[in-house]
């Protein structure tokens, strides 16, 4: 086993421990203080160890629909630590300092803005590390990812926003992963254990294909993320192009579970419109797939 592995292992076996999804509709300080100091997640970027790393913590946190600022946090001490630009890095290693992105550009619907110490904004081509703004919070359609709108002074420019953004693409290739991959599996489990004439509904031939193309999305998604996880030479092309498949996938996933599952499935007491609207505007937020496929396709030479 690779400590990859263990990494991956530990990080589920304290989420299934503490985290369940209801959970998630509500901050929770302690929470992100024992990720950050009892599991040390976010000293990753610090201690240079490759970004695969944090794609990894990713999957497990997309499972379980964290609402704490790991992904934010994660993607901006890699760029920073990766540009040189240290002042920020102990405080994002220790957790006592969170971050937030606006690589896009816009300012009007920012995740995990609030409460954030820093915030990473695209000016154009620059990145620009900004610390005095304030964040209004918004009440926005995943529960589970707070947002909110930023008013921000000019910040420092410490290079381009090129490559934050691929980073942040990974990172949400690889998060999407993990949701569709649990939500795959919740889905499988009741279609084994809730019965109709007398049989599984697992059993039916249509529903058992209906699985299998889940199936074969979800592994070209998990495909996608973990090569532009380990990318270098060809990040520009794979980071964006993962993005959009796994993307794609968590929203199909996701919107078959809710009719896999029935009746209970369309109800507010069920588990499957929380990870359906975390796939949606997932999909949505820094580029759309079509976007994001015309980017990689240019970013090709073709």
């Amino acid at each position: 086993m690779s400590d990859l592995d263990d990494l991956r292992a530990a990080t589920r076996a304290f989420l299934s421990a503490q985290v369940s999804v209801r959970s998630q509709l509500h901050d929770d300080p302690a929470l992100w203080k024992r990720l950050t100091t009892e599991l040390g997640l976010m000293s990753l970027p610090a201690e240079g160890v490759p970004f695969a790393w944090a794609c990894a913590v990713l999957e497990e946190t997309g499972r379980v629909l964290l609402r704490a600022p790991y992904l934010s946090s994660v993607v901006a001490a890699t760029a920073l630590q990766q540009l040189g630009d240290t002042p920020h890095l102990a405080g994002l290693a220790d957790g006592s300092v969170t971050a937030a992105l606006a690589l896009d550009g816009r300012l009007d619907q920012v995740v995990d803005a609030a409460g954030a110490s820093l915030l990473l904004l695209a000016d154009g081509d620059d990145l620009t590390v900004v610390e005095d703004f304030t964040a209004t919070p918004l009440e926005p359609l995943d529960p589970t990812r707070p947002q909110a709108r930023v008013e921000a002074r000019p910040g420092r420019v410490i290079g381009t926003a090129h490559h934050a953004r691929d980073l942040l693409h990974v990172a949400l290739a690889a998060e999407s992963v993990g949701a569709a991959q649990r939500v795959l599996e919740l889905t499988v489990e009741h279609l084994l254990v809730r019965e109709q004439f007398g049989r599984p509904l697992g059993s039916f031939q249509a529903l058992r294909h209906r699985i299998a193309d889940l199936t074969v999305a979800v592994e070209a998604a998990t495909s996608s993320a973990w090569y532009a996880a380990r990318a270098t030479d060809d990040l520009p092309v794979a980071a964006p192009l993962a993005k959009a498949v796994a993307a794609d996938a968590f929203v199909q996933v996701a919107g078959d579970s809710i009719q896999l599952h029935g009746g209970i499935g369309f109800t507010w007491e069920h588990n499957a419109h929380l990870y359906f609207k975390r796939a949606w505007t997932t999909a949505l937020m820094h580029g759309d797939s079509r976007s994001l496929r015309r980017l990689a396709f240019q970013r090709a030479g073709r």
